[in-house]
């Protein structure tokens, strides 16, 4: 005992033995500290909290183990015989800055929580927050910042916050882009213009894609050919951009279309055709249809058609209107209109404007394609002609006198 107590003597009365043992036991309480402690944290976080993430668990634990140890260490350093008084300063100052960050990092860890939290919950699904937690991130490393330069000039945080308005200016020219996007983070969060997995198009970027992040600074979007994109936030007040999701919202996804008749194809109707239409098996019924009740009124069919001024064209147009319609994947509480467009050097553009009830990409184009397809291959009956530029084919075919 007596030895001990004169290594004891011996080691105190030199400060270079102080400081190497003061060192070594404070670095043995610090590493003994945060090991033990950040298993119990690792337990604690797995029995208390509902966070399956394994990293973000190891990455909380480690940071309240790390505070726990310099807690621990500054106060075992009270107990034992002390450095210099300016290297005690130094090292009391350096631990509880220590402290300090490892607090704002933990709570903006638990800001990214609730984060994802939120995002979970299926009535908050597209109302992205992410913009406003990046705002509270940066809200809680400025006071870090500002506690730990009170705490290096040992002066109030108040002070240092008040002399911040002699540097405002330069303080708002150097997060101008922060500023900036955070009022655009705001205006369009609160005005519900853009949300999570909105389908987009900006077509001076040539994006199309979902929307799969809102952040502070940029906005994520996946192009459909599985492309990343990212565009400033503050873009989407200044550029113009198309949301197709109220589209989907609204049950009917537009089809507005041409295809091009030949105009000198174009003739009045006459009772031979009308005939040849009804002997047709597909085409019978709606033909029917259409005449039905006008028996007494026609007469002379071929004098009634040409009074009336019916075209080949215009039953052509009755016939697809009444075919559309008894299709179920059509909405006929929407609009629905078959119409004649300005001529052009291609032929008489007939405009299809209806509405499908499928606003899917891929249920959409299949209703859109059978709807033309069967267009195309319906206006031969009717004598019409659809246009389209002479090919080598029908070169080929060309015979001179």
């Amino acid at each position: 005992m007596e030895k001990l107590i004169e290594i004891y003597d011996f080691i105190t009365s030199k400060q270079i033995f102080i400081t190497i043992f003061l060192v070594v036991v404070l670095l043995v309480v610090w590493f003994l500290a945060k090991m033990i402690f950040r298993r119990i944290a690792k337990r604690l976080l797995f029995l208390f909290t509902e966070l399956s993430d394994e990293e973000t668990i190891e990455d909380i634990a480690k940071k309240s183990a790390s505070i726990v140890a310099v807690t621990l260490v500054l106060y075992i350093n009270q107990l034992l015989p002390s450095f210099s008084p300016e290297m005690n300063i130094i090292f009391e100052t350096v631990a509880r800055a220590f402290i300090i960050i490892n607090i704002a990092s933990l709570l903006n860890n638990a800001l990214d929580i609730f984060n994802i939290r939120h995002a979970k919950k299926a009535w908050h699904r597209n109302n992205s927050i992410k913009g406003y937690i990046e705002i509270a991130k940066i809200v809680v490393w400025i006071i870090s910042f500002i506690l730990i330069i009170a705490l290096f000039t040992e002066q109030s945080p108040l002070i240092i916050i008040s002399s911040f308005g002699a540097i405002a200016a330069v303080l708002m020219f150097v997060f101008q882009h922060t500023l900036i996007s955070f009022v655009a983070n705001i205006l369009i969060s609160n005005g519900k213009v853009l949300k999570l997995y909105d389908w987009i198009e900006l077509p001076s970027s040539n994006i199309s894609g979902e929307v799969i992040d809102i952040a502070l600074h940029t906005i994520t979007v996946r192009n459909w050919d599985n492309t990343i994109s990212r565009i400033p936030t503050k873009d989407f007040l200044t550029e113009k951009y198309t949301n197709w999701q109220p589209m989907f919202s609204s049950g009917g996804r537009r089809i507005k279309r041409s295809f091009y008749i030949d105009q000198s194809s174009i003739s009045f109707a006459t009772e031979e055709l009308v005939l040849e239409l009804k002997n047709t098996t597909h085409l019978r019924k709606s033909i029917e249809t259409m005449l039905e009740g006008k028996e007494e009124e026609i007469g002379d069919i071929n004098e009634w058609l040409e009074t009336k001024g019916v075209t080949n064209l215009q039953l052509f147009r009755k016939y697809m209107l009444n075919w559309i319609k008894m299709r179920g994947d059509v909405r006929p509480d929407m609009y629905l209109v078959i119409r004649t467009m300005p001529p052009t050097p291609m032929g008489l553009p007939v405009e299809l404007y209806c509405f499908t009830r499928a606003t899917t990409w891929v249920e959409y184009e299949e209703t859109q394609s059978e709807i033309f397809e069967y267009i195309n291959a319906s206006a031969k009956y009717f004598k019409l002609d659809i246009y389209q530029q002479p090919s080598g084919n029908d070169v080929s075919k060309l015979k001179f006198r």
